[in-house]
């Protein structure tokens, strides 16, 4: 026959073991994450990809800007040599000239800002570079510290595992099932001491005789408060009497 006290010893060893699986849980999520080192991975990645990016639209425009640099003079060639013979070549040369230059200097000016984004990126990469060489080390050694911690808490987890499946083993069937149903329904507690009189779990309040540590005890009256809390109602009530629940009432 199953005893509150029993099922308080219970609860308590899966409160600790509640704490190891939490605890072990964002241990693990951490080892996994690599959450800081893949930020500035990616961040480096992203700047890389800047980089190849401005690289090749500066090349691009460096070879368009070759090209326009061999058409300008040959287009003033022809405007200066005397060899246009009527005013309407003359100015469409001139026009084509013109806005071959400014495409020219357009280009170069183009060409010096991406040279300047360029030294940026590069700038930036280097500090990156830099920065995750040190977050490595520091990864290593993290990574090192979160082995041990759940090395340790997977060791406490089955210390405390083999614990409970012992003492689980002389609980009553039943009772545990409900037990477990309780836990879950209240956040973790189904078995709450009585302290002076007030149920610290559901704050449910009881009767002087009912809670009193020494003298006569109203059997009947505390084994069915027990009974209806056990049975899911709220949660059930430890007082440390110097008897068990259930009783059998007369």
């Amino acid at each position: 026959m199953t005893s509150i006290r029993q099922l308080f010893s219970l609860q308590e060893l899966d409160l600790v073991l509640d704490k190891i699986q939490t605890e072990k849980s964002g241990a693990e999520q951490e080892l996994n994450a690599r959450l800081a080192l893949a930020k500035m991975e990616s961040d480096l990645e992203s700047e890389k990809d800047k980089l190849a990016e401005t690289q090749s639209s500066h090349q691009t425009f460096r070879q368009e800007s070759e090209t326009l640099k061999e058409r300008v003079p040959v287009l003033e060639e022809r405007i200066y040599s005397g060899d246009i013979n009527t005013e309407r070549e003359l100015e469409s040369i001139e026009q084509e000239a013109g806005h071959a230059r400014k495409q020219l200097d357009d280009m170069e000016m183009r060409m010096l800002e991406l040279t300047v984004a360029a030294d940026s990126f590069r700038a930036r990469i280097t500090e990156l570079e830099t920065e995750l060489e040190v977050q490595k080390i520091a990864w290593e050694t993290r990574h090192a510290e979160l082995s041990d911690i759940v090395n340790r808490l997977s060791s406490e987890e089955s210390t405390i595992l083999a614990q409970r499946t012992e003492l689980a083993s002389s609980v009553d069937q039943v009772e545990l099932q409900k037990y477990d149903l309780l836990r879950k329904k209240k956040g973790g507690t189904a078995v709450a001491k009585v302290e002076r009189g007030l149920c610290q779990g559901c704050r449910m309040s009881f009767q002087p005789n009912i809670c009193k540590r020494s003298g006569r005890v109203d059997r009947r009256s505390f084994v069915t408060v027990a009974a209806e809390c056990f049975g899911l109602v709220d949660c059930i009530h430890f007082n440390e009497l110097p008897f068990n629940y259930p009783f059998k009432t007369r």
